[in-house]
């Protein structure tokens, strides 16, 4: 064998190790970076699912029951009001026929102070309501809904509000395919339409510090 190609064996056999380097490397790393960029997106996302949820409760409050749309949410937020009220116990005496003596009632004493915007009641002064609209980070609108289910013979106004994955890391799901794969079909959800619950189904260890 003379030196070209025992210097040409050499070059492919360099050239083949530094690949399989690279890509061990990037199999390694890729699911890493993934995380990070993970963690700082799904704790964005969760801050806006219970804002909206907030927003769902005060709606209910005024309403009577939740909202099945973002874009009447938004508005509800934006230029809606609520009622400040005050709420004082009180009790007094009253003469009850069946026992035929003065009996001691206790009652709540009920009384709308005022009126205040939604969004400064619920998230302060210069609050942009629209920023509850689309999941950060992409152009795309929470996915929402409501309804009414029966619970041990009780009727329960129900909301459901979902972010999935494959919107909220749209831009890099072909940057980090491998770490991506594992997550895909996965939404951030919050609520539901089957069980009355307003809790959501992720981690609360998201926006925490590491």
């Amino acid at each position: 064998m003379n030196s070209k190609v025992q210097l040409g064996i050499k070059v492919v056999l360099i050239l083949l190790s530094a690949y399989l380097t690279v890509r061990i490397y990037n199999s390694i790393m890729q699911p890493i970076k993934f995380q990070r960029i993970e963690r700082t997106r799904l704790c964005d996302v969760t801050e806006q699912l219970e804002s909206i949820r907030e927003a769902q409760l005060a709606y209910k409050s005024e309403n009577g029951a939740f909202s099945a749309s973002i874009d009447e949410l938004v508005g509800f937020v934006d230029t809606g009001v609520i009622n400040i009220i005050e709420r004082k116990d009180t009790n007094f005496m009253y003469y009850d026929k069946v026992y035929q003596k003065d009996m001691n009632k206790d009652s709540v004493i009920v009384r709308v102070l005022g009126q205040e915007p939604v969004a400064v009641a619920l998230f302060g002064e210069g609050f942009d309501a629209q920023t509850l609209r689309t999941i950060n980070g992409t152009d795309s609108t929470f996915t929402m809904d409501a309804g009414q289910i029966t619970k041990n013979g009780v009727d329960v106004a129900t909301f459901e509000v979902s972010a999935p994955y494959k919107t909220i890391f749209a831009d890099i799901a072909s940057t980090y395919p491998q770490a991506f794969s594992t997550v895909e079909n996965t939404s951030l959800t919050i609520g539901s339409l089957t069980e009355p619950t307003i809790s959501g189904n992720y981690e609360n260890s998201y926006c925490k510090a590491e």
